[in-house]
């Protein structure tokens, strides 16, 4: 029987008559034995590989040696469950070998890629109905998110990322280990996980707790209300000062990227859209090619977390990097998004943290040390110089897509100008 090993770069199979190498992207060979999940040495006598030693090499490595301890012997029978099981509970307590030498940075994003692009060659058979790889429960949770309260696919996500680890501890049976859900557990499990992080999580954790023992107590899971045990946590609208990136800072940042190659020319023409139009990062990752309306000389950036269509003029240097980017930089690949991954199997940036990630790589490259590292840094620091060259909140907010003009009102406490007309004149004392 023909077996699979998973890689980004290439696959091979093993039959009776040995290992046969199937290249996918032309690139060199790698493979692991998928009967007993170590590297194949005498593949590598064959000439079949030189080594399996980079970070991809090995995550796969360790995804295989984990599908072989769950008994999983064909390639038509790997799920996206397996992975979403190996990333979520597997990693976070793992210390088999091939996970210690490889690490834990960018396994997820690895494995994620690999079934994607394997499960549309027609290899693996996809993902499994949802039933089959969460809990009933939290199914039933996710189904009333999604029918009920018509949330956005991302929200589902954020809580099931959040309530994941939360049913973990709790064990099974699940059903009556929910019915005897104590405060004393809930707070224990809240304190836990939000000790020392940043101060949107426990926000974040908060939220979906709540709404799930809310749900639990609704639909007869739960006895009693138990959302009081979760501790409140005080935010303050307007409360901070938005901090962006100086016009001397960003343009720094793009003059030191390397333009002559495509991660370079990928870069460059995001990190340009930023900085340009201020967008946020999800809008950029969104962008599609049919948005870039070259005869009419403008661009679409896409309604993103509540936030109206942004339509706005391509000006010409957002315009060149661009079109650099998709004669010199772009795979080909059957995708409508303008920006796609550097690395097989090409696919659109879909991680939320993907472009401020390459923001902060950018910033440091560059020596630049701005308030925060994250891609809003330019939103922030594109509001500021609308106005300090004097445009109105009105137009801010439309260039900033909010739908109402209070989300603006925040960029008020940087309008140095106006602000110096504010105070007082000191009252002098006559001796």
């Amino acid at each position: 029987m023909w077996k699979w090993t998973f890689h980004v770069k290439s696959c091979v199979m093993w039959s009776t008559a040995g290992w046969q190498y199937v290249s996918l992207f032309d690139t060199s060979a790698y493979a692991t034995d998928t009967t007993d999940g170590r590297v194949l040495r005498m593949a590598s006598r064959a000439g079949l590989f030189p080594r399996c030693d980079t970070p991809a090499d090995l995550a796969s490595l360790h995804f295989n040696q984990c599908l072989r301890r769950w008994g999983i012997q064909d390639c038509q029978d790997v799920h996206g469950s397996h992975a979403e099981q190996f990333i979520n509970r597997h990693l976070p307590h793992c210390r088999c070998r091939h996970g210690m030498r490889c690490g834990r940075e960018g396994i997820g994003s690895t494995i994620r890629s690999v079934i994607d692009f394997l499960s549309r060659q027609g290899v693996t058979s996809g993902v499994l109905p949802p039933d089959a790889t969460i809990p009933p429960l939290l199914q039933h949770y996710l189904d009333y998110l999604r029918c009920e309260r018509n949330l956005a696919r991302t929200t589902i996500k954020s809580h099931r990322t959040c309530l994941v680890p939360f049913l973990d501890e709790l064990g099974e049976p699940l059903a009556e280990r929910i019915v005897h859900l104590s405060p004393r557990q809930v707070l224990g499990f809240f304190t836990r996980h939000t000790c020392n992080r940043a101060p949107s999580l426990p926000r974040q954790l908060q939220g979906s707790l709540r709404s799930f023992l809310r749900f639990c107590r609704q639909e007869g899971y739960l006895e009693r209300d138990l959302t009081w045990a979760i501790p409140p946590i005080h935010g303050y609208k307007l409360s901070g000062v938005p901090r962006g990136i100086s016009d001397g800072d960003a343009r720094k940042t793009l003059a030191g990227i390397d333009r002559t190659t495509p991660l370079g020319l990928r870069d460059f023409a995001i990190i340009q859209l930023l900085h340009t139009y201020g967008v946020r990062g999800s809008q950029v990752r969104a962008l599609r090619l049919q948005d870039i309306e070259w005869r009419d000389n403008r661009i679409r950036f896409p309604a993103t977390k509540g936030s109206k269509e942004v339509v706005v003029p391509l000006t010409d240097e957002a315009g060149n990097s661009l079109l650099d980017y998709l004669r010199h930089g772009r795979p080909t690949a059957p995708y409508p998004e303008v920006f796609l991954i550097d690395q097989a199997p090409c696919r659109p940036l879909r991680s939320p943290s993907t472009v401020s990630v390459l923001v902060a790589q950018r910033l440091r490259q560059a020596q630049v040390s701005p308030p925060r590292t994250g891609s809003h840094v330019f939103r922030h620091g594109f509001a500021t110089r609308m106005l300090q060259q004097g445009e109105s909140l009105k137009t801010i907010a439309d260039l900033l897509g909010h739908r109402h003009l209070n989300s603006t009102f925040i960029y008020t406490k940087v309008d140095l100008k106006t602000l110096h007309q504010l105070p007082l004149d000191w009252p002098e004392v006559q001796p």
